[in-house]
């Protein structure tokens, strides 16, 4: 675990997980779901160690709630997930973003290069880090809302890779379109859509797991890793 310092002088905690081997990697940050920091989160850091990167999970939740780690699939759940919603200050995540990617790359084991990785909550993060926290590359996993934010893309938007649920229901068909357009307008963003897939396809343990869609989201995000982490990073 580590303690990262935020932009308006308060800390918060991140989950570390690093590279066997001890050298120098290229640097993730893993941007929890609303669930919090929870054992899916921290396994996805491990398979990232695993596979040469050191990766954190930052805990994006802090300003309201730190550490909080809940089940939203409970109506209890649900409403404590909406309540943290309602009062979740993006502008202010990206910043605690940033740090976090600051603090990655001051790191001895850090090669330089940090990319983001963000799912559902994290999905939408991600892809404004690419605009605003200095990334080196980004991935979204089924963000919500992205569709409302593509004027974020400018001069030093880092390459970023989304992945969509064609049955996500809270991604409507008209979101989706507007994300395969602005794709093919912007050569930074890649927009892939997984027919037959909802919301949360690569969560192992959910009841929307999809294996198909989860292992090629899964091979076309560590394509995208190796070429813009690792080979050549930004164009």
């Amino acid at each position: 675990m580590a303690r990262i310092d935020s932009f308006d002088g308060d800390r918060f905690d991140a989950y570390v997980a690093a590279p066997a081997d001890g050298g120098a990697a290229p640097g993730i940050v893993v941007i929890q779901e609303i669930r919090g920091v929870n054992e899916d989160i921290r396994g996805i850091c491990d398979r990232l160690a695993r596979q040469g990167h050191l990766a954190i999970a930052p805990d994006m939740l802090w300003r309201q709630e730190r550490n909080a780690v809940f089940d939203p699939d409970t109506p209890a759940g649900w409403d404590k997930a909406m309540a943290l919603h309602e009062g979740f200050d993006e502008d202010k995540a990206v910043r605690d973003i940033a740090s976090a990617v600051d603090w990655l790359r001051a790191q001895p084991g850090c090669s330089g290069k940090v990319g983001v990785i963000g799912y559902c909550l994290g999905g939408k993060l991600a892809f404004l880090s690419a605009a605003r926290a200095g990334a080196d590359a980004a991935v979204a996993y089924y963000g919500i809302g992205i569709e409302h934010v593509l004027d974020a893309i400018g001069d030093g938007f880092a390459p970023t890779l989304l992945h969509v649920a064609a049955l996500d229901r809270f991604v409507p068909a008209e979101a989706q379109a507007a994300l395969a357009e602005q794709a093919r307008r912007t050569p930074a963003l890649t927009t892939h859509i997984y027919p037959g897939a909802h919301h949360a396809f690569a969560r192992s343990e959910g009841v929307h797991f999809h294996a198909d869609a989860s292992a090629t989201a899964q091979r076309r995000t560590e394509q995208f890793l190796q070429t813009h982490l690792r080979d050549g990073g930004r164009p």
